[in-house]
């Protein structure tokens, strides 16, 4: 079969690019010829198809929004992705198309060559884009669903996107840009990697039958332990970009109620700065930064518990399903998909999610309780089974065939 994988960004960033990255390795593997479609960017992997990209534009939260203004008629609808899509179409001719998050890097126009084409669509739903103008149902540190029903003035009104208003007001104009485009007509069926994402899209307009859940298929990375330094005695680890989204200001009231057992924090972000200072404060909180998936793996391998502290709707949640898939017992918040994966007393803890006291409290319960290493083991095997490659690969073809039968 000829697939199209689509998404912003053609390097390891985040849990979209590893659902996106594995699936074209696994394809790749059974025999499946694989193009891409992505912008252009130094640290792109390999690719096939990378003449094809589109041209890379920058609208990260470091941007300012008064800044090269013209580029955010691009987040609009770009024509440069529209045009790359529609030479890469011609040259690959593909079989089916499976969209992850073309986010405003390449925008919903890069779906028309492909309606044009013939070409059959499905949509892994990474985020709440199609009805969310900030992507995540999330704003000023809670969940938030104003937007519902395509009142895109609460974008504005809320100053949901990166906290700006100007950008704020750019969300909103293409939030009913899209809507009164129907951008997304294209998308024969959606993939939900959760029941709470299907759930939530049919709350929001998707016809349940246009939707298939299908959750992340997970690789554990094997191999000897990377050389890191890593804390004497018991540690208890965080994991994710550090943001407001993710619990991050909850970690020094949490690291407070597992005193003296380290808290140990990896990862980046806009919230790195503050992290640091509340650690120099804190003295069991450790702000490790940046490091690699191996350094990770062992530190994550090691730990002797793992907390999920996270305040948005987590689709999946690949922070809580690694640790459980390396036997890690796991404090979460009670919030979007985690209950899915994180089940309490059964597969883990759960606290409710914002309660620095609750999660604190499930994760010292996960350091010291002998029922813990019951509920590494139980999480293990969930994870294990459902996040199996082969038997997503499957899942995944079943949904390219469906598709391409309903032409």
């Amino acid at each position: 079969m000829r697939v199209l994988l689509v998404n912003a960004f053609h390097y390891l960033r985040g849990g979209v690019e590893r659902a996106y990255l594995d699936e074209s390795r696994w394809l790749t593997a059974a025999g499946h010829e694989v193009a891409h479609m992505a912008i252009r960017d130094p640290r792109n992997l390999p690719s096939p198809t990378a003449e094809f990209f589109a041209p890379a534009v920058d609208f990260g939260e470091d941007r300012a929004s008064f800044e090269q203004p013209s580029r955010w008629t691009r987040v609009l609808w770009s024509r440069p992705a529209a045009r790359s899509m529609r030479g890469l179409v011609e040259k690959f001719r593909p079989e089916i198309a499976h969209l992850h998050a073309p986010s405003r890097y390449l925008t919903p126009s890069i779906l028309r060559p492909l309606e044009a084409a013939g070409v059959p669509v499905v949509m892994t739903l990474h985020d709440f884009k199609p009805w969310c103008t900030n992507r995540l149902f999330f704003a000023h540190g809670a969940p938030c669903e104003r937007c519902r029903g395509g009142r895109h003035v609460q974008a504005l009104l809320t100053g949901c996107v990166q906290n700006s208003r100007l950008k704020s007001a750019v969300g909103m104009v293409e939030g009913y840009l899209h809507d009164g485009l129907h951008a997304y007509r294209a998308v024969r069926l959606w993939i939900a990697p959760s029941r709470f994402v299907r759930d939530k899209a049919i709350e929001h307009g998707v016809a349940p039958e246009r939707l298939r859940v299908l959750p992340h298929g997970l690789d554990r990375i094997a191999g000897e332990d990377a050389p890191i330094e890593i804390p004497e005695g018991p540690y208890a680890l965080f994991t994710g970009r550090l943001s407001l989204e993710k619990g991050v200001r909850l970690l020094p009231g949490i690291a407070a109620r597992i005193a003296p057992v380290p808290l140990v924090v990896v990862g980046d972000g806009p919230l790195f700065g503050e992290l640091e200072t509340a650690a120099r404060e804190t003295s069991n909180l450790r702000a490790l930064g940046y490091r690699s998936d191996e350094e990770l793996a062992t530190l994550r391998r090691r730990a002797a518990a793992v907390v999920v502290p996270s305040l948005f709707y987590e689709h999946f949640c690949y922070t809580a399903a690694e640790a459980m898939l390396d036997a890690r017992p796991v404090a979460a918040s009670r919030v979007g998909a985690i209950p899915e994966l994180v089940e309490h007393e059964v597969t883990g803890l759960l606290a409710p999610a914002g309660d620095a006291d609750a999660l604190g409290t499930a994760l010292g319960r996960a350091l010291k309780e002998p029922a813990a290493t019951r509920w590494a083991a139980a999480g293990y095997a969930r994870v294990h089974a459902a996040g199996d490659p082969k038997k997503h690969l499957e899942g995944l073809l079943a949904i390219y065939r469906e598709a391409i039968a309903a032409a």
